[in-house]
């Protein structure tokens, strides 16, 4: 059993291996970036993927933010109880984020002050105070669902829809293999 999940796992990192000889954003071979203080080994390409994806997100968290007035940080909090129906805790915004508690305590706010979200009393349990998206963070989230959709179509001409789905299978691929639960996972935030 050991041998057949470590063929599948070799075999699954050939594949990313593979698609991440595509070129960069930047039309740079991988293989010709600046390495810096590292030496480049070439059979570990499928974490400049990685990268790729991060700074491609941090580009978005940075435009979006700036242009709905909050800082990235925020807008993941916005954008993770926006997935979660509008209502989380602390608690389980910090473990969905992976961010400490007490970061996202500090976040939520500043949500506040911004109206964006609320806290309410739990009826059950005194010591727990829910977040919830105002009606303005609620709008807010709905616009800018709206927005990547709409910018989705500049993307449709640049890159075709069987590249997005392959990368989306590599990419759920290299989640499952650092977190083999990770694609299964109900939501647990409420």
């Amino acid at each position: 059993m050991k041998a057949k999940s470590g063929r599948r796992a070799r075999a699954i990192l050939d594949f990313i291996i593979d698609l991440s000889k595509y070129l960069a954003m930047d039309q740079l071979p991988i293989s010709e970036h600046n390495a810096g203080l590292f030496e480049h080994d070439p059979s570990t390409t499928y974490m400049h993927l990685v990268r790729e994806v991060l700074l491609t997100y941090r580009l978005f968290l940075r435009q979006a933010a700036a242009e709905f007035g909050v800082t990235g940080a925020q807008l993941e909090v916005l954008r993770q109880l926006a997935l979660e129906d509008g209502r989380s805790t602390t608690s389980a915004l910090a473990r969905d984020l992976a961010v400490d508690p007490a970061a996202v305590t500090r976040l939520v706010a500043g949500l506040e002050r911004l109206e964006l979200v609320s806290r309410e009393d739990d009826e059950r349990d005194g010591r727990r105070r829910p977040v919830l998206l105002t009606p303005v963070g609620r709008a807010m989230m709905l616009d800018l669902h709206a927005r990547m959709h709409a910018s989705e179509v500049a993307l449709t001409a640049a890159i075709d829809g069987p590249s997005i789905e392959s990368a989306v299978r590599v990419l759920q691929t290299m989640r499952s293999v650092f977190d083999p639960g990770a694609l299964r996972r109900p939501s647990r935030s409420r």
